[in-house]
């Protein structure tokens, strides 16, 4: 093709035919540059759909990975909806002073002594946001939803330091020194531990201030934690449903 033009252009000179040279190779010239920029948007097409195709799989298996995260907020959740309903049992039992509760108080004491921590992890989502992905997400909605998961993950992380603080400084050293904690341990931790040792003094410890101000304070800390892990579910919830409308309309 090169070729056919170069023998052209010298037919037009040897002929002396300057201008419709000139409008010749103009016209070659504008050919040329037609075909780079068909040749690039063919490649920035290729480019974009490769891009688009790399987001959809990206928010696919973000959908799947936020799934699992809200099963594991569920089951965490049912374990704090067990801890309120104990703490709420203990103070009711503390506020009555009835020696006669001491038996259940032996039984559900053990969840005000006892702290779960909750470490959520969004590896696939962090990856998306390394790679810059989140600037092909057409849905603004969408767009501010993965800002608002950040703030999300920092309260998370917010409260459960909060609680292990909680847990480290005021309840652990209260149920050191004040009870034999091998008679209070729920199921899950006493199987494994040796019965005996000094008793507890429960009649003193169903007037202890600092046992009421302890439990006040675990339940305000689980109340807090619950409202988080509910929003966060409907958040996580609320993600998943504009991912799909997302990629439902590309």
């Amino acid at each position: 093709m090169i070729h056919f033009f170069r023998k052209i252009r010298q037919s037009l000179l040897s002929e002396g035919r300057t201008t419709k040279y000139f409008k010749y190779a103009v016209g070659e010239i504008i050919l040329v540059v037609i075909g780079i920029l068909i040749a690039l948007s063919i490649n920035n097409w290729n480019s974009n759909r490769i891009t688009s195709n790399k987001k959809t799989e990206y928010l696919l298996r973000i959908s799947d990975e936020l799934k699992g995260q809200i099963k594991e907020l569920k089951l965490y959740n049912d374990d704090l909806t067990t801890q309120i309903k104990d703490n709420k049992h203990v103070l009711k039992i503390l506020d009555s002073q009835n020696p006669d509760s001491i038996p259940t108080l032996k039984k559900i004491l053990g969840n005000t002594s006892t702290f779960w921590t909750l470490r959520l992890s969004f590896p696939v989502t962090d990856e998306f946001k390394n790679q810059n992905l989140q600037s092909q997400i057409k849905s603004d909605s969408l767009k501010l939803a993965f800002k608002y998961l950040e703030i999300y993950r920092n309260s998370i992380d917010a409260q459960n330091d909060y609680a292990i603080t909680q847990y480290t400084n005021t309840i652990e050293p209260f149920f050191v020194k004040k009870v034999n904690y091998s008679e209070i341990a729920i199921d899950y931790f006493k199987d494994g531990l040796i019965q005996g040792g000094p008793k507890t003094d429960y009649n003193t410890l169903i007037k202890s201030m600092e046992l009421w101000n302890i439990t006040t304070f675990k339940l305000e800390t689980l109340n807090t934690g619950e409202k988080i892990i509910n929003d966060l579910i409907t958040f996580f919830e609320k993600i998943i449903s504009l991912i799909e409308k997302e990629i439902n309309n590309p």
